[in-house]
């Protein structure tokens, strides 16, 4: 991916030979009515993009986030062919045949200028076609996903001034900047692309950008065959059309610019519920139901891995269908919305809301974990997970790009409410409508709780996998009361490394786990934690010369060291004397969580 987004940026340098957004977003936050055309000047044209390789991939990103993103990738792939040389074109032509025609990335439109190099290709192996016929057909091929991108530029555009596409902080980071000699603007566009690529390269599925179709499982591997859609769900495997296609267009050519965009965002909450609706009916008939056919998994496996989700389509689909009847009832131009989210994420309904999302949203680490350790451990599961995903109702998405959707549309929800509050005149409609965001942060606030909680249990469940007490033995008294301590039992406040100061000469790097009613200080070992004792002395004594590396919090208070901001004294306190300990974080910020 790196190689291939670079190569792009490459061929329009001076060398002319070639990261679940959260619901605090700070853009979101600007009104509407103030985003100008200075937005939206970089992204008139792809052609005007390339040459601004922050913003390229600020809409890669987005694209890959909302559309198939093989018609784009394969534009750009084309675009690498102009300026090579004849042995770099022959290598770069093998792998756009392979990634975009060979597997069927982009479709093939009857096209006259496709059927004559078909024809070609069936004889001829595709290295060995002239440099010249090679560059044509990259050309035409190109050419004929021209359409297809101006549309997702165009959705681009519209996002953008609704503050719903990625990487805006960088984007003006980018735009703000006043060019100098020392920092010119093409040294700072590349310094931010740099940045997004990364952030990219940890979030994006791999093989995303190459991988015209998933690895074919074996003949004699499970065989994950596509369950028979619900009626219902049939309507999912086309997007809806945008409102203004729909309206009348004198009824339309009346509205005012802030009504148009508030229809804007509501058809945005109605085209993006749609869309959920549909990968979530992805992870049903693709994934779990096959998987329960196959008996890849038990039944309590599938419960704890998919929990929850005949339910949560249920959920979902009805408050789509709801919204779908607005847009209906309103000649597509929706009065009200405030009754239909305010039932949705208010009261019984909104709590029934929490409970099954936060269940579901609370197991999705877990989840992941064990698919992931399924999958190095079960060539047959293995293998029928690589051919679910190779299928075209994923959308090159694996599954574990899938799972956390439900997540990341909860982050949503807020946002997209506010936005339709700004825009809406009527003080009470818009009063409701803020009070169903409401409802909706404090159900994401809840499951962010619930997530955390669940993260933290199974943070424990490692620690407790691999503890040692053994070191403990030199004190009788601690080895007794600690040797069949159970972590798991604890509620986890905060982990993270600290050196523990035992004397002036002894330093020991730990692991410090905050519970509710402890410090426990852990050492790595290989594989093992280890709770074990330390003497300020050279002799080991017990009493008051041995420390603890557990130490209970309701006889201990805290002191600064004057010397270190990043160090604290946590001081014990018992009956007969005190133990003293000196701890530095790695930052004064973790010093002061």
């Amino acid at each position: 991916q790196s190689d291939f987004s670079r190569g792009v940026f490459g061929a329009h340098s001076s060398n002319p030979a070639m990261s679940i957004i959260g619901a605090e977003d700070e853009f979101f936050e600007s009104d509407l009515n103030d985003v100008g055309d200075d937005q939206c000047k970089y992204f008139g044209s792809i052609d005007q993009l390339k040459d601004h390789p922050a913003h390229l991939l600020t809409f890669i990103q987005h694209v890959i986030l909302q559309f198939d993103p093989a018609p784009l990738l394969c534009y750009l792939h084309g675009a690498l062919h102009k300026n090579l040389s004849a042995k770099e074109t022959k290598k770069q032509f093998v792998e756009f045949h392979n990634n975009f025609l060979d597997k069927g990335a982009v479709s093939s439109p009857l096209h006259n200028s496709y059927h004559f190099y078909a024809v070609i290709l069936d004889r001829n192996r595709p290295e060995l076609l002239p440099e010249e016929t090679q560059k044509r057909f990259v050309h035409d091929v190109q050419s004929l996903q021209t359409g297809e991108v101006a549309k997702q530029l165009d959705d681009f555009r519209q996002k953008r001034m609704m503050g719903m596409t990625p990487c805006e902080a960088e984007l003006m980071d980018v735009e703000n900047h006043y060019p100098t000699d020392r920092i010119p603007m093409e040294m700072k566009e590349k310094s931010v692309a740099e940045n997004i690529l990364d952030k990219m390269a940890e979030s994006t599925p791999e093989g995303l950008v190459f991988a015209a179709d998933g690895p074919g499982a074996s003949p004699t591997s499970a065989s994950p065959q596509l369950e028979e859609v619900e009626p219902r769900l049939l309507e999912f495997e086309q997007d809806p059309p945008n409102w203004r296609e729909l309206a009348a267009p004198e009824a339309v050519s009346s509205l005012r610019k802030k009504e148009i965009k508030r229809q804007e965002v509501i058809n945005e909450l109605f085209a993006t519920e749609h869309a959920h609706v549909r990968m979530l009916s992805v992870l049903q008939m693709i994934f779990a139901k096959p998987l329960e056919r196959a008996a890849l998994l038990t039944a309590d496996e599938l419960a704890a891995i998919f929990p929850n989700l005949d339910e949560i389509i249920d959920m979902h689909y009805n408050f789509y269908e709801n919204l779908k009847k607005l847009r209906h009832e309103d000649g597509f131009i929706v009065k009200s919305i405030s009754t239909t989210v305010l039932n949705r994420f208010g009261g019984t309904e909104g709590e029934w809301f929490q409970k099954l999302t936060a269940r579901s949203c609370s197991h999705q680490s877990w989840a992941l974990e064990q698919i992931k350790s399924r999958q190095k451990k079960d060539p047959r599961f293995n293998s029928f997970i690589q051919e679910a995903e190779s299928k075209p109702q994923c959308r090159r998405l694996q599954l574990k790009d899938i799972i956390p959707t439900e997540m990341q549309r909860l982050t949503k929800y807020p946002l997209l409410l506010e936005n339709i509050a700004k825009n809406t005149e009527d003080f009470k409609e818009k009063e409701r409508i803020q009070q169903s965001a409401e409802c909706c942060r404090k159900i994401l606030n809840h499951v962010n709780e619930e997530v955390k909680s669940m993260e933290n249990l199974l943070t424990l469940k490692e620690y407790q996998r691999k503890l040692d007490t053994s070191g403990l033995k030199p004190s009788n008294e601690l080895y007794t009361e600690y040797k069949n301590i159970d972590l798991t039992q604890k509620k986890m406040l905060f982990e993270g490394s600290l050196t523990w100061k035992v004397t002036k000469e002894k330093a020991i790097e730990v692991q410090c786990v905050l519970l509710g009613d402890m410090l426990v200080l852990l050492q790595k070992l290989d594989d093992k934690m280890v709770l074990k004792c330390q003497s300020k002395s050279s002799i080991a004594v017990e009493g008051k010369m041995m420390l603890s590396p557990i130490i209970k919090l309701d006889s201990v208070f805290l002191r600064e060291v004057a010397t270190d901001q990043k160090a604290f004294y946590v001081i014990f306190t018992w009956e007969s004397g005190a133990q003293i300990y000196e701890l530095v974080a790695q930052t004064v910020g973790e010093r002061k969580a």
